[in-house]
């Protein structure tokens, strides 16, 4: 095994009530993030599952492994075991009553505050917890948490990235996302589609990422991507903010180029279809461009996507291993070179 994936980790077995305790600290010593709380779903067709949890731990049933990563501050962010924890609180908070008990018939529908001297019982119960040292690289880190998460509640590369990178620079990418552009990326126009995974964030990171260090890109997108969202750690509230309105400018001059409806789309198609392709293309080069040119070269930029989106080399680009290294710069050259005669340069 290559040394720098070995982890340092040390084991605890905290009681139920302990881990409550550090949920509620403020701050929290124990952090289940918000957004992974949302996908909570023990509940969604009643509290049967999460019933069933608490009777296994009062039957005293070993219980599986919860997963933390230490932060900055020491606090434990919960990177598996998200589910467990999480009915434990809510039990024990009275949010639910139990139902199909089994092995304790007499619990059926009753609360944590109504369950007797069984209630010390579950509080004392204990779960053993794997910490993972702040000292590990971050990237390990995401791997361990991705590798992990791949159960009935998967978590997308974006929400993981959200969890490990929170600041400032991961504040962007949320106030970005919810531009109407890349609100609605892919969703079709009736916008009925849905999707939870932080997909738009992703969007506006691999835009930053490409721009900023595509030297660096291997062909590996999750790392790539990865490295970029910890290296926007040490941004400083200048850099971010140029990177913001940089963004912004950029989608801005797509905007000027192509209507709502066929944004970062091959526009030479009857029922243009969005995808990142084009997104990458068009982000990466418009932003630079000025504003008058734009609106005075429209037509000819328009007619140059056309034929590049037409041209057999660009579909085969396009057809398979979008995301190869190789096939990323060919693009960006066809592309280029199109866009330079387009706008007299």
């Amino acid at each position: 095994m290559n040394k720098s994936a070995t982890l340092s980790l040390h084991t605890l077995d905290y009681p139920f009530e302990t881990l409550v305790q550090r949920a509620k600290t403020v701050p929290p010593k124990l952090i289940l993030d918000p957004e992974f709380q949302r996908k909570y779903k023990w509940d969604k067709e009643g509290w049967g599952r999460a019933s069933k949890f608490i009777e296994s731990c009062l039957m005293r049933i070993p219980l599986p492994s919860c997963y933390f990563a230490e932060n900055d501050n020491k606090a434990h962010l919960v990177i598996d075991g998200v589910q467990r924890i999480t009915t434990v609180i809510k039990f024990i908070n009275d949010e639910f009553a139990l139902e199909g008990m089994t092995a304790f018939p007499e619990l059926e529908g009753k609360k944590f505050s109504e369950l007797g001297s069984m209630a010390a019982d579950l509080e004392s119960t204990t779960i053993r917890c794997v910490v993972l040292r702040n000292e590990n690289p971050k990237e390990i880190i995401a791997e361990i948490f991705s590798r992990l998460n791949k159960g009935a509640v998967e978590l997308s590369d974006q929400e993981i990235r959200h969890a490990l990178f929170a600041g400032p620079f991961d504040e962007i990418l949320t106030e970005l996302a919810e531009e109407p552009t890349i609100k609605n990326f892919k969703l079709g126009k009736s916008g009925q589609a849905s999707r939870d995974g932080r997909e738009g964030e992703e969007l506006v990171l691999r835009y930053f990422a490409f721009k900023e260090t595509s030297g660096e890109y291997s062909g590996n997108l999750t790392k790539f991507l990865d490295k970029f969202m910890e290296k926007s750690l040490k941004f400083d509230v200048a850099k971010i903010e140029e990177l913001k309105n940089n963004f912004r400018q950029s989608l801005a001059a797509c905007q000027i180029i192509f209507n709502n409806d066929e944004i970062f789309s091959d526009i030479s198609k009857e029922r243009p279809r969005q995808g990142v392709v084009y997104y990458d293309l068009l982000m990466g080069s418009l932003g630079s461009i000025d504003p008058k040119v734009l609106h005075n070269k429209r037509d000819k930029i328009r007619a140059s996507f056309k034929t590049l989106c037409r041209s057999a080399e660009f579909k085969r680009l396009t057809a398979g291993g979008v995301q190869r290294k190789t096939s990323i710069i060919r693009r960006n050259e066809l592309w280029n070179n199109q866009l330079k005669v387009a706008i007299g340069d």
